[in-house]
């Protein structure tokens, strides 16, 4: 019985090459798409998933309540909160405070390079699963001037050589000896570490700055296995309040390390998303990809039934079962997808190097683990299953007397059903097309947003060594060079990461509940306004000409104007800490500048302070104005900075680069939804160029008659084509006001946003029109040019 069926189903696979054709590739198409994101998906999932104690470790994150209705989320913390934890949270097994990952300077020998470093305490070895392939990870740390490597970061610096006690100069300042080597853990990590150094190596130079105010470390927890997470938070939530009189530094809580991937997003203190909701966007992209291939089976399994009908017949009359043609109708179902799937793993592995480079990840299939082949067993077998129900049950319930009297009908409510399902299948294609428009839209409403500063030629570069120190007489010899317009030193830069903020101000007319407002910090040399280009409103730059510039010197920008509620804000005094107090800092407004982009190209501009500083050793950054970006300018600035920065590479960076990489996930969420979108398009064009196939060839007497009382070939391309026009028509009809309900809702994300105008349904509405036209267009005027007499000589 089964070999019959399985001869039954080869021969119908041959029989009609054009519609198999057409199923298997819509199928593997399909399948291939899903699995492309699947694959994704399963990364995003395995973040930290492969430390031994996952589910015990924590991020401890503090919300931060800024005013009455606004309160901010950071994992910034205090340096005294990891040794109060440590010492009075016994339900704390370990504790590790780590700082913020950062490129820095390795030297050794003649080989220099940056390598992204990262402070830790010796629990982070405890806590976390990175394995040691060279010396002990329990010692690494016993001497402060000590460095760990990873096993790559290793081998670039040493090669073949033992890097075990070698040498290494760091941030052109400081011999540490390497006491470790890590083996190179997975990239589906929160970490991005190449070395690791201690914290008491800072704490013996004098970099750290411990207090419960100076936010300069992350915290990470590995609880007790029989501790209880709210209790745990219940008892740790007010600590700040409680060790920091007089302050409110906010309420600090526990957030799971396999959680802070995904869940990385809060709202007012609460956790409100953040990735998971790219990763479900997808994961029901995955799924209507895979309907549409499925419902394009369905289709043309029953668009054709009058063909296999009186094979139905003949069977049921010779005492087939139902249930054994609905197996047989199945079976054949689960051969295409089988069929499908191995041409859909073939397309996988072609596609997986462009699809790597587009995510930025090193995703693969392992064909070596049981569980994938169990996944691809389901999917084949669900895939079958769902593409072969609805054609099996359809043609096993025909009934025989009527098939094999020639008088059945397939009419109007025969394909009722199948346009129901090409509907859904465009539904879903247009309201793609729509998302991928706004995303496009989105992107380029940020990108043009007024920067409030001139780009062009803007270069900037990390500090290290002795440059700090030396950054008065650098800038001078770069200005002497006739290179450079201008230069200024500072802490950061608009388009670069990170940035420092503080609270804790007073001024004249503060509410209450202003005491925790967050401004923005910057600190600046000289030149800064006229360097940036960066519009004064009101008073002036800072300048040598003013003796009386010092630290303590400030320049707001609007936000924090309107903010502090100042009229006239030149010449008041804003003060950080009760102005009664011994260190109480005292600043003096001297100038009003525009709104400039800086942090989230995205979200409004926060309320900023930029003050003056004229001591080195805080100045991260040389922002220097080319007059002209060149190979040559470059090269020389790079031999003038070295002068001071001995051992470390010249890490230079242009402003508008880096700019462009704030776009960088919502590109990539745009180009994986047109990616996918046009995919569910080509699918659903497939299906539509076998029903238009199947309708003509149906049709063709009808095609004929016509022809001959003579209507012309645009007649009839018209009368075939309008069917499926309609069929789009309601399609669009029934995605608009789905995609501009769940784009409406992504938009609420951006405090800078779109408004979804009319003139993008119109757009998505045309493409989808112009490609339904192209597909079906050469099956209706291949059947409207055909000569009449060949498809009437049979009446």
């Amino acid at each position: 019985m089964l070999r019959n069926y399985l001869k039954i189903a080869v021969r119908n696979l041959f029989k009609n090459p054009g519609y198999s054709f057409i199923n298997i590739m819509g199928l593997a198409v399909g399948m291939a798409a899903s699995m492309l994101i699947m694959l994704w998906i399963l990364d995003e999932f395995s973040y930290d998933t492969f430390h031994t104690k996952k589910d015990r470790l924590y991020r401890v994150m503090r919300n931060f309540k800024e005013s009455e209705t606004n309160t901010w989320t950071s994992s910034s913390q205090g340096g005294l909160l990891g040794d109060y934890l440590r010492k009075n949270i016994p339900e704390m097994k370990n504790v590790t405070m780590t700082g913020w990952e950062s490129p820095m300077a390795l030297a050794y020998q003649d080989k220099v390079m940056k390598k992204t470093t990262m402070t830790v305490e010796p629990d982070f070895f405890r806590m976390f699963s990175f394995e040691p392939v060279k010396g002990s990870l329990q010692t690494a740390f016993k001497n402060p001037n000590s460095i760990v490597l990873t096993e790559s970061t290793a081998k670039a610096l040493f090669g073949d050589e033992d890097p075990i006690n070698k040498v290494i100069r760091y941030y052109g300042q400081v011999d540490l000896k390497v006491t470790a080597v890590l083996k190179d853990y997975p990239k589906n990590s929160r970490f991005g570490f190449e070395a690791l150094i201690p914290v008491k190596l800072y704490d013996a130079l004098g970099w750290n700055s411990y207090g419960w105010s100076n936010n300069n470390f992350q915290l990470y927890v590995e609880l007790d296995p029989n501790a209880n997470e709210e209790a745990v938070n219940a008892k740790i939530r007010n600590i700040y309040t409680q060790q920091d009189k007089g302050s409110s530094n906010g309420d600090i809580f526990l957030h799971a390390l396999t959680r802070s991937r995904l869940h990385s997003r809060f709202e007012n203190g609460v956790s409100v998303g953040g990735r998971i909701e790219n990763v479900q966007l997808f994961g029901i992209i995955a799924g209507f990809v895979l309907l549409i291939a499925c419902i394009n089976f369905m289709n043309l399994s029953t668009a054709r039934s009058e063909k296999r009908a009186r094979e139905v017949g003949i069977r049921k009359t010779s005492g087939a079962m139902r249930s054994g043609l609905i197996g047989q109708f199945l079976g054949e179902s689960l051969l295409l997808a089988l069929l499908g799937f191995l041409l859909a793993i073939g397309l996988v592995e072609v596609s997986l190097p462009w699809f790597n480079e587009l995510v930025e990840k090193q995703l693969s299939i392992d064909f070596l683990h049981p569980l994938y082949w169990l996944a691809a067993l389901s999917i084949v077998a669900l895939t079958g299953i769902l593409a072969g129900s609805y054609p099996a049950f359809y043609l096993s319930s025909f009934n025989p007397v009527t098939v094999l009297k020639g008088t059945m009908q397939t009419g109007r409510a025969a394909s009722l059903p199948r346009k129901i399902l090409v509907i859904l299948q465009f539904s879903f294609s247009i309201a793609l097309i729509i998302s991928t428009i706004l995303v496009y839209q989105q992107i380029q409403h940020a990108k043009n947003q007024p920067l409030g500063y001139d780009q062009e030629n803007l270069m900037y570069f990390a500090m290290e060594g002795d440059a700090p120190n030396h950054w008065q007489a650098l800038r001078s010899e770069i200005m002497a060079t006739g290179l450079a317009e201008n230069a200024y030193a500072s802490s950061s830069v608009p388009a670069a990461e990170g940035g420092s903020n503080g609270w804790g101000f007073n001024w004249r007319g503060r509410k209450p509940e202003q005491f925790n407002q967050v401004f923005e910090f910057m600190r600046v040399s000289y030149d800064f306004v006229k360097t940036a280009g960066i519009q004064v409103l009101a008073g002036r730059d800072f300048s040598p000409a003013y003796p009386g510039d010092t630290s303590r010197a400030v320049i707001l920008n609007e936000s924090a104007v309107k903010v502090l509620g100042f009229k006239n804000p030149l010449g008041e005094t804003i003060t950080r800490g009760e102005p009664n107090e011994r260190y109480a800092e005292k600043y003096t407004v001297v100038g009003v500048v525009k709104n400039f982009a800086y942090g989230s190209p995205y979200e409004t501009m926060s309320p900023m302070m930029i003050n003056l500083s004229v001591n080195g050793g805080n100045m991260g950054y040389l922002v220097v104005r080319l007059r002209g970006a060149s190979s040559n300018s470059i090269e020389k600035i790079q031999s003038l900075y070295q002068k001071y920065a001995r051992n470390v590479p010249f890490d230079y960076h242009f402003i508008d680069s880096d700019f462009e990489k704030r776009f960088q996930a919502e590109r990539l969420l745009g180009s994986l939804a047109f990616v996918f979108g046009s995919l569910a398009v080509f699918i659903s064009c497939l299906g539509l160029f076998g029903l238009a196939s199947f309708m003509a060839e149906q049709r063709r007497k009808e095609i004929g008659v016509r022809k001959v009382l003579g209507a012309s070939v645009l007649n009839l391309w018209g009368l075939l084509s309008k069917d499926f026009i309609v069929l789009v028509g309601l399609s669009f009809l029934i995605a608009s006001p789905l995609a501009y309900y769940f784009m409406s809702d992504w938009l609420n994300k951006y405090a800078i946003r779109i408004e979804i105008g009319w003139l993008v349904f119109a757009i998505s509405g045309c493409i989808a029109l112009g490609i339904t036209l192209l597909t079906v267009s050469y099956q209706a005027i291949r059947a409207a040019s055909a000569n009449p007499v060949k498809s009437l000589k049979t009446e």
